[in-house]
């Protein structure tokens, strides 16, 4: 093997291994913009109960409400955003996932009400959406089928020790005696530096560092146009999924799974506050470990 071969090989697995710490490091930075609320629901429950002068039940069903709402959101912008990738591309999802995730968390800290919540909370929701498509866009172009099985593996961590790591971040902010506006705020900080790492080195494939891309998987749905990293339009696009049985089978799990998980994930805190007695701090902490057990 010639040592122009070797040195490019050598290349090629440092980006690899650089778009892989990008992507992980990055989407479980999404949590700090994801689990916030859900670290913070029995402090704001106290804030909307004095402010509006109702009972902190009613406060609740109040955040419910707006935290219901947004997961739909996010299931909309699933199907919207796994589209938008197949055009803009991965790294573009990627990115317009931190960014917006970054300016919706900051317009929440500085709200003052309801609908400012409503809005910044659907909007983040929505906007995140389209960070895993890009995420499975990206590792797709980069990676050879042979290792999908192992990449997406060690991807999918992300968002569990990502979780893990932000509500355990939070809940010492917490304990620090910081309120949670600024907790919101320090987060969208953070996101924004990884936003900035991401753009300045995350590529969408290979053939952006002047190196070869790997054949897709002769298995795909799409066949000989499974290459094509942009489909001819949205019947070709969406055609072969919808007659494919294992990818209506997948959704169905997904969905299911999705709402377990959304239901933990969103009130583990606020119920070791009031089952457990724990101050929001050690809550958060101690929720925590439901995503690392999971990881």
């Amino acid at each position: 093997m010639s040592t122009t071969l070797v040195d490019r090989l050598t290349r090629q697995r440092r980006l690899e291994a650089l778009t892989m710490a990008l992507l992980i490091v990055g989407y479980g930075g999404y949590y700090l913009c994801r689990s916030n609320l859900a670290v913070v629901t029995p402090l704001l429950e106290r804030e909307l109960a004095e402010g509006l002068r109702i009972s902190t039940a009613d406060a609740r069903l109040r955040i419910g409400a707006f935290v219901s709402i947004g997961t739909l959101a996010y299931a909309v912008g699933k199907f919207l955003g796994g589209s938008l990738g197949d055009w803009l591309g991965g790294r573009a999802n990627f990115l317009i996932g931190m960014g917006g995730a970054v300016l919706f968390t900051v317009l929440f800290a500085l709200g003052g009400g309801l609908p400012i919540f409503t809005l910044a909370w659907v909007g983040n929701r929505l906007v995140q959406s389209i960070g895993w498509p890009g995420l499975v866009k990206i590792s797709s172009r980069w990676f050879a089928p042979t290792v999908y099985g192992a990449v997406m593996a060690l991807l999918s961590m992300s968002y569990l020790f990502g979780d893990a790591a932000a509500k355990w971040f939070m809940g010492r902010m917490l304990g620090a005696g910081l309120g949670w506006r600024t907790v919101f705020l320090i987060d969208a900080g953070i996101l924004f530096g990884l936003f900035l790492l991401a753009a300045a080195f995350l590529r969408e494939s290979p053939r952006a560092w002047g190196l070869d891309e790997p054949p897709v998987a002769r298995e795909n749905l799409y066949g000989s146009e499974g290459d094509d990293p942009r489909p001819r339009g949205p019947r070709a696009l969406l055609g072969p999924l919808v007659r494919s049985p294992i990818f209506w089978m997948i959704c169905l799990l997904s969905l299911l799974m999705t709402l377990l998980r959304e239901a933990f994930g969103n009130w583990t805190s606020t119920y070791f506050v009031d089952a457990l007695h724990l101050t929001p701090a050690r809550a958060a902490e101690a929720s925590a470990g439901f995503p690392l057990l999971g990881g």
